[in-house]
């Protein structure tokens, strides 16, 4: 792991080249330089750097651009990115966060200041390497078990159903009563480990990520899923100004299946269903709310949503396995947004997307 992080200065100015070069050389990294934005460009596709310290005005395309180009690509998004700033050039730190920088540093540099912050971002970009190969390895763990688990599961589901049917005559009522319990609980566990499957392919899907009419997945997902309910009263009104969004189509339709399944399930019990879906631009994203007119939830337990196998309802008043919003969760963050869920008993709950522009 050591071995793979280096530092990538990149400016066009010799002299803050000489001085950044030589006072990070304490700290014992390969550092590589680039005079331009296409040079870095080069130099980063033949290794990815751990770390760039950027500096703003450059002729071929400045700092900003750079940034924001590299932002865009999932290969590099993680790459952390100090932008080299004057002191009073308040705007730019702005702007260099908003792009996704991690930090900045003022010139003239400040020798133990410019060697803090490097040696932060390093520790802190090494942390979340180790981070993502553990949950690699846990949802691989999470895959194979429940895959192994499935299979006799169903075995003692079939041999429960059989022994019913063999000895159904000669069985006494507790007797019957105990295989019910067998079936009913087998049906459980299955059903926890599909879920589980689910939430471990997310992080294993490839992203293909093409432009997507989301209003029209809306549509589709809501048209498949009302088929299986015919008899149900659904008001679903889905707002014109939906935005077109760059993500992966199978990610983003198991995404709306999850949360549109989840609204018509606790808006079960009403005589009409009412869904609303809506966007506004909120800063960097677009922001689309799906609002029911469902049971809803005491806010006091939001943070209880995004944990796997946790519910708010018991499995007499709702189906389900607790599976759903982490699910949902996960595929956001691997399209670079973020989830949120508002709600009060008895009067609905909104699920608010945030996907960037």
């Amino acid at each position: 792991m050591e071995n793979d992080i280096n530092i990538l200065i990149v400016d066009d100015t010799p002299e803050h080249i000489h001085i950044a070069t030589n006072l990070l050389k304490t700290l014992n990294y390969p550092i590589r330089v680039a005079t331009s934005a296409s040079k870095a460009l080069m130099l980063i596709e033949k290794k990815k750097p751990t770390l760039i310290l950027l500096d703003i005005t450059m002729p071929d395309m400045n700092g900003f651009e750079l940034c924001s180009l590299l932002k865009k690509n999932p290969l590099y998004s993680d790459i952390a990115i100090i932008f080299m700033t004057s002191a009073e050039d308040e705007e730019s730190i702005k702007k260099g966060f908003s792009l996704g920088a991690q930090d900045y540093v003022v010139k003239p540099y400040n020798p133990s200041e410019l060697l803090a912050r490097v040696n932060t971002h390093i520790k802190l970009a090494s942390q979340s390497i180790k981070l993502k190969a553990s949950y690699k390895e846990l949802d691989q763990f999470c895959h194979t078990v429940s895959h192994d688990l499935k299979s006799p599961l169903l075995v003692l589901k079939q041999l429960a159903n059989l022994l019913s049917l063999e000895a159904n005559d000669s069985l006494s009522p507790t007797s019957k009563e105990i295989i019910k319990r067998i079936e009913n609980k087998s049906d459980d566990i299955i059903l926890m480990i599909e879920r589980l499957l689910d939430f471990s392919r997310i992080n294993q899907i490839q992203c293909f990520f093409e432009e997507i009419n989301i209003s029209e997945v809306f549509y589709s997902v809501m048209e498949e899923l009302s088929s299986l309910e015919p008899n149900r009263k659904i008001d679903f009104i889905v707002s014109p100004s939906l935005p077109i969004i760059k993500g992966d189509k199978t990610l983003i339709k198991f995404l709306i299946q999850n949360i549109l399944s989840n609204a018509l399930k606790f808006s079960k019990n009403n005589d009409l269903t009412i869904i609303k879906v809506n966007c506004t631009t909120l800063g960097n994203y677009y922001e689309i709310s799906i609002k029911d007119n469902g049971a809803g939830f005491d806010m006091s337990y939001k943070n209880k949503l995004f944990h796997i196998f946790e519910r708010l309802h018991s499995k007499e008043e709702f189906d389900g396995s607790g599976v759903g919003l982490v699910i949902v969760k996960r595929i956001m963050e691997r399209h670079k947004g973020k989830v949120f869920i508002e709600g009060e008993p008895n009067k609905g709950a909104c699920v608010k997307l945030y996907f960037p522009i």
